[in-house]
């Protein structure tokens, strides 16, 4: 049986491919520049186990199954498009960057391969957003959108 864990990133990476617009999406990359954007990076989770599980820490056996939650690291970049005459480039970037932002949480959660990865005892959960804006050569922007995707781990699955 496939590993939980790398299931939901793969399938991150599918979700983030199918968004309309997005020109580049890498798991795990180096540095991209700017132009490859717009682009979805997906970086691989943190987990952390629940230690509200049945038994305890102390009094479940190593093997049993454990609920963890993954929070992958997901960034939204754009670069700022083309103004037009007296407009400000920025003006379109905080648009654009928001509807990303709009359609990758609409697919994360409405995803049915998603919520069959997570199972019935596991759950999706937006976390909420944090954005940067860099000034350079050119106005660009990241926005890290989080997620934490709860799910049974089972070591003998692994």
């Amino acid at each position: 049986m496939a590993d939980k864990r790398e299931q939901i990133l793969v399938r991150l990476v599918e979700i983030a491919e199918a968004i309309p617009g997005i020109k580049t999406v890498e798991r795990n990359p180096g540095q991209l520049d700017e132009t490859v954007l717009p682009a979805i990076v997906i970086l691989d989770a943190d987990e952390t186990a629940d230690d509200a599980d049945p038994g305890g820490p102390r009094g479940r056996p190593p093997f049993a199954p454990r609920r963890v939650g993954m929070t992958p690291e997901i960034y939204l970049m754009a670069l700022a498009p083309t103004p037009e005459p007296g407009e400000s480039s920025s003006a379109k970037l905080g648009p654009l960057i928001n509807g990303m932002r709009a359609q990758f949480v609409k697919a994360v959660l409405t995803d049915a391969s998603l919520r069959e990865i997570v199972g019935t005892n596991g759950d999706i959960r937006y976390e909420g957003c944090a954005t940067a804006l860099a000034r350079g050569r050119s106005m660009e922007a990241e926005m890290g959108v989080s997620f934490t995707f709860s799910y049974m781990l089972k070591p003998s699955d692994l």
